[in-house]
Order: structure tokens, then sequence, then C-alpha cells
């Protein structure tokens, strides 16, 4: 069960989000954020695309990182290490960090508050957080497994680029979340993103990787947490599980996916494991073999 959760928030990994959100094709909630900020993103994404680096994932594990690590260079290094990229040409690297420094300039000029505001953003979803959170951890750890909940976890909180969106960190055991001052789906608050997000924290722990590769747990758990996280969000008077509700929560949390059919899948996967629940690794995996079925 989580015993420790780290609040912090991060400039940099502001900064970052903004390229995670273009790579991933997400509309700015913010027309004017989005022209002055689209420029530098943009230009990193080329850097990392001309590198033939991975780009999403490689976008992803420096937000991730950019809390902890100030030096641009030192940044691009420790993921170019931990995603075992190889480096075609030794100008990359520093072509990377100097187009990550451009794009902090960019969000700087157009948010020259951003380090001053950001801290105030942590009260209003700790609060929530901390009057409801508890009781949805337990009932997501009795509908799944104990191992599930981490014991430790960071959470990051970056400035709102689509009006709200985050990202789980399983190796860092770090979430980050866009600080939204307001729920933007009153039916669908984001303290019950946020617990879908460190629900996943473990999925890189043996009990899962043993049963699926590392990259396809992940994958996998972002989908199979849904449910239970629904259920237990139902269960402390948050929200409702059922599959409209699966449906919602795939269209704000996983806009990529086709929400409907995917739903109706997770529904019957869900409501099958809630009859004759087995191992929750084998549960996943099984869900995982649905969802392939259906492409």
């Amino acid at each position: 069960m989580l015993e420790e959760l780290r609040w912090k928030t991060s400039v940099s990994a502001t900064c970052l989000h903004t390229a995670v959100c273009r790579a991933r094709g997400m509309e700015a909630a913010d027309a004017a954020l989005a022209a002055a900020v689209t420029p530098a993103a943009d230009a990193l994404i080329v850097e990392l695309n001309a590198a033939g680096w991975p780009t999403p994932a490689v976008l992803e594990e420096l937000t991730s990182l950019a809390a902890e690590i100030d030096n641009n260079r030192e940044l691009v290094s420790r993921v170019i290490a931990r995603l075992r990229l190889s480096i075609a040409d030794v100008a990359f690297p520093v072509r990377v960090a100097g187009a990550i420094a451009d794009l902090e300039a960019a969000v700087r000029r157009t948010q020259p508050q951003l380090a001053e505001e950001l801290p105030a953003r942590i009260r209003p979803i700790r609060e929530q957080w901390e009057a409801r959170a508890p009781g949805m951890l337990i009932e997501i750890a009795r509908l799944t497994d104990p191992m599930i909940v981490p014991q430790a976890a960071e959470i990051v909180l970056v400035s709102p680029y689509v009006g709200g969106h985050g990202l789980a960190h399983a190796a860092q055991n770090r979430v980050t979340l866009e600080a939204v001052l307001f729920n933007p789906l009153p039916k669908l608050p984001e303290v019950v993103r946020l617990a879908w997000l460190i629900s996943q924290l473990n999925a890189d722990l043996p009990m899962l990787t043993d049963v699926l590769p590392a990259r396809r747990s992940l994958a996998a758990m972002k989908l199979a947490m849904i449910a239970p996280v629904l259920a237990a969000a139902e269960a402390v008077e948050l929200g409702q599980c059922d599959e409209a509700a699966v449906t919602g929560a795939l269209r704000a949390w996983q806009p990529q996916s086709n929400a409907e059919q995917t739903a109706a899948t997770i529904w019957s996967w869900w409501q099958a494991w809630m009859e004759h629940p087995t191992r929750w690794p084998v549960a996943v995996a099984a869900l995982e073999q649905m969802l392939t079925k259906d492409i």
C-alpha cells in the first residue's frame, strides 16, 4: 500500500511535456500557448527523428527525468543510456540538448511566472487526493492484487497543455500530471486519473514481466487498470463503473484508442474477472490477447 507520496513541480518537465503532447498529436487547450511553443517543440521532434530515435518514447523518458536533472546534456545522456539508443553522429546529443534549451526558453517567454505559479497548483489536487484516495487505493488493491499499489511514488505537476493529461513512469515510480485547477470532466475527476496513473507504477514488477515483456506489460496495464480504478472511484462516490464510464475514461485518458470497441472488450473482460478471478498478471495478459485479436 502507498506509504509515501511526494509532490513537486517542474518547469523543465512542463516544457518537455508540451513536446510529448505535440509528438502524440494532442490538441492544445490554449491556442496562444500552442502557437508560441510549437516551433521549438517541433524543432526538438525533428532533431530526435534525425537521430533515428523512437521520438515519443524518448520524449516521455526525458520528461520523466527532467524533474531531477537540471543539465540538459546530462539529461540527454541519461536517456541515451537508459533506452540504449544508438548514436550515429556524436553531434546528435548536443543538438538535442540545445533543442531542449530552446523549448525551455520559448515556454519561459510565454509563461514568465511559471516557476512561481506552479507550486500554487499543488494544493487543489492534493486536497482532493488526501480526501478520497486512501479508500480508492484500498479498493484497487482488493479488486486486483495487493502488489499493484506501489509503496512510494512521486507526483510531478506540470502546467496544463491539453487541459487534463498525465503519464506514468514506472522505472522512476513517478507520475507527470497536468495541474489543472478544476475538473474538465465533472463525472471523471482528475483525482481518479491520478489513481489510474499511480496504479500503473508497478507494471515493471517481475510478477507482471514474467508473464508479459516489460514494454507490453506497461501498455497492457494502462488498459487493464481502467475498470478497477473506476470501480474504486464508484466505491468512494467519485464516479461510476460501467461500460459507458470505461468508454469515457478511454476518450479522456487514452485519446488515440478506438474507445467504443476497446471499452466493450475491457468491460467483457472485467465482468469475467469479477465472476472468476485468477491471478492478476494472468488476467492482464488475457486482456492484452483479447485486445490484440480486436485489431
